[in-house]
């Protein structure tokens, strides 16, 4: 992506913000669109000038003067003037100038093709569930989510009869073992330990927190297949906590395993016998990863280490705490404190939740109510045809080989239509055979979900293709991104680099106008501010015997500094009046000065006193190079002033005083 940089005070591409920033602008008086002035073939309406002007001065209530919007409307057409030399050059025509408007103009369409309002509910309902932990144990039957409807059928039936036996009465662990397809329930009985928003798929966490402590949810679809779950505590967050480790790997006989337990409690006894704990670490701990940093880990939530492991980190009180010995799959370890945080406010958590809903299957419920609305707004509406869809799905839709008939007589049949476009049958076979990949679906299912996917594509796609009429933000947004993509490289040829690769006009520019470079009068000084007045005997004693060797900045202050205490500061260069207060107040002639003040003592030894003298050019070229910039756009703005004359709309004009000075 390019910078782009303003020589001007319009910042057009200020950057793209969220509709609600703009509302202010939005909710000011409407505003006409009447001609207000041409610049060539452009053409400026008093709407857009209107829009840009509120923007860019939403906080400045001041500006809405006569003066300031006649300053900005002059700015404006200098701008418009070279937006026209760079369409009359074909820059907006170039395969590159399409490429990164196109790249811009996708950014801009994301606020506008999301539901904002279902977004926002969904980040408060997980900041809300990030309050509360919970602990539930689950049973699962699995299914795959494209199943025949036989085998989802048999599924649920079975996951039912589960929860049947379980509200009867039986173990609901016991249950898990005998029943859970999930492999790990025939050690943990189906218990998942404590968890909170985000660590569990979307359905089967809302199953969890709208289950009451106690009971038992009713069957739960995820991709995985029906769950039931029991839930056995719901507690308030932990927050996070910090800790550092030492651990001892479990070897698989017993003999070893012993020996592991056996050594984790001798490293126990002298940690809590005040042995240094990072030493214990690198010594014995068998986390390669921490040994060496005294076994510090990152900090973690509730549901990010093993149940074992959380828990007793979390019981932990005070930093320095440290745990008895505990077991996990990954060996032995002694636990200690280093610091527990509370949850993070709903302000600091906002933009990091809003991230993991789109990466999500949240994201899906966003995306299933967007295209629900879009559906109303722009009258959406199937044929009759769609009935009939059923018929032409095969086998050969499996292994992704469908192919249609073009002899078929309903192919021009509106298959549905949305807003003023139709879409037929054939468009949809169509799509099918370009779209179609080798699947497990039953074929009726599969076809279906294909239709799904061409009904919502095509109703996004008229959406984008109208979002300039139903959204006067993006369309300023659009045209200010396209004309700053042309403003930045016209400038980029005609002033910026111009001014850097010209040396010869840069020289000639300097020399011409060499009286504005110039040094007042300065002194080369040095300053030794000290702590005591021996310090500054000591130093005037070396100026006075020329130990140039002695008086280095790098030696004195190693010298004077070596216990850390700041004895002496030297400040050394080349000064103008203004620039020191303690050089201001010298009297300006060659020589030493002493004075005291807040306790230290100073002494300025001014060495050379210069007179004043034009500054080369290698000493300030970055400020020439900006003024040759400035001198080369406003003779490149004459020429332009020429080549596109410039019309202002009297009527246009006093409109737009009139209505913006309100």
């Amino acid at each position: 992506m390019k910078l782009f940089y303003w020589v001007t005070i319009i910042t057009i591409l200020a950057g793209c913000k969220a509709s609600s920033d703009l509302s202010s602008a939005e909710q000011d008086s409407p505003i006409q669109s009447v001609k207000l002035f041409t610049a060539g073939d452009e053409t400026v309406y008093t709407d857009e000038f209107a829009y840009v002007y509120r923007k860019n001065n939403i906080n400045n209530d001041s500006a809405f003067t006569h003066g300031d919007i006649k300053g900005y409307l002059d700015l404006y057409i200098k701008f418009k003037l070279k937006i026209a030399e760079a369409k009359s050059r074909g820059m907006d025509t170039t395969a590159a100038f399409k490429r990164e408007f196109s790249t811009y103009r996708d950014q801009l369409k994301k606020p506008y093709l999301t539901e904002n309002r279902v977004t926002e509910q969904l980040i408060k309902e997980a900041y809300e569930r990030y309050k509360q932990e919970v602990r539930a144990s689950h049973i699962l039957v699995k299914v795959d989510e494209h199943a025949a409807p036989s085998d989802t059928l048999k599924a649920y039936n079975q996951i039912l009869d589960i929860r049947t036996k379980a509200n009867d009465g039986e173990d609901f662990g016991a249950l898990a073992q005998q029943y859970s397809d999930d492999p790990s329930a025939k050690t943990n009985k189906g218990n998942l330990g404590y968890f909170t928003a985000f660590q569990m798929v979307y359905p089967f966490e809302s199953g969890a927190y709208n289950t009451a402590v106690g009971e038992i949810s009713q069957p739960l679809r995820t991709r995985f297949g029906y769950h039931i779950l029991k839930v056995h505590d719901k507690r308030p967050t932990l927050g996070s906590v910090e800790v550092s480790h030492i651990m001892v790997r479990i070897q698989p006989n017993k003999e070893d395993s012993l020996q592991a337990r056996n050594k984790i409690f001798e490293i126990y006894d002298q940690a809590v016998g005040g042995v240094s704990w990072d030493a214990l670490a690198k010594q014995f701990s068998e986390d390669i990863n921490t040994k060496n940093t005294g076994g510090k880990l990152r900090p973690f939530k509730v549901g990010q280490m093993p149940f074992e492991f959380q828990e007793a980190a979390f019981a932990l009180n005070e930093p320095g705490d440290i745990s008895d010995p505990i077991m996990t799959p990954f060996g032995w370890h002694i636990i200690k404190l280093e610091g527990k945080e509370p949850l993070e406010s709903f302000d600091d958590m906002e933009n990091s939740i809003k991230s993991r809903i789109d990466r999500d299957s949240r994201t899906e419920l966003n995306k299933k109510a967007f295209v629900a609305r879009l559906k109303r707004e722009n009258n959406f509406k199937e044929g009759a045809v769609k009935a009939e869809l059923h018929h032409y799905a095969d086998s050969s839709l499996i292994r992704g080989k469908w192919r249609y008939s073009k002899e078929l007589d309903n192919l021009n049949e509106v298959l549905f239509e949305i807003g003023d476009r139709q879409y037929t049958l054939k468009n949809f076979f169509d799509y099918v055979m370009t779209e179609q990949r080798p699947n497990s679906y039953q074929p009726d299912v599969y076809l279906q979900l294909l239709y799904n996917n061409f009904a919502d594509s095509r109703i996004i796609a008229y959406e984008e293709d109208h979002l300039e009429d139903k959204y006067e933000d993006y369309r300023m947004l659009v045209n200010e991104y396209k004309e700053g993509i042309l403003l930045f490289e016209l400038m980029e040829k005609e002033v910026w680099n111009k001014a850097v690769e010209d040396t010869t006009g840069l020289r000639a520019f300097y020399n011409d106008n060499i009286d504005k470079y110039q040094w007042n009068k300065r002194v080369e000084a040095t300053i030794y501010n000290a702590s005591s007045q021996e310090v500054i005997a000591e130093i005037q004693k070396m100026i006075q015997n020329k130990d140039s060797v002695n008086l280095s900045k790098k030696l004195l202050e190693e010298k004077y500094n070596a216990n850390a205490a700041l004895t002496l500061q030297v400040t050394e260069g080349t000064f103008e009046k203004g620039d020191n207060a303690l050089i201001d107040a010298q009297a300006w002639e060659a020589g030493m000065y002493t004075t005291e003040s807040d306790g230290r003592y100073n002494l300025i030894w001014i060495e050379e006193v210069l007179e004043p003298s034009a500054k080369a050019l290698h000493e300030i070229k970055g400020l020439v190079i900006s003024d040759y910039q400035n001198f080369l756009e406003k003779k490149w703005i004459k020429s332009l002033e020429q080549k596109y004359p410039v019309s202002v709309n009297e009527s246009g004009l006093n409109y737009i005083y009139e209505e913006l000075e309100k």
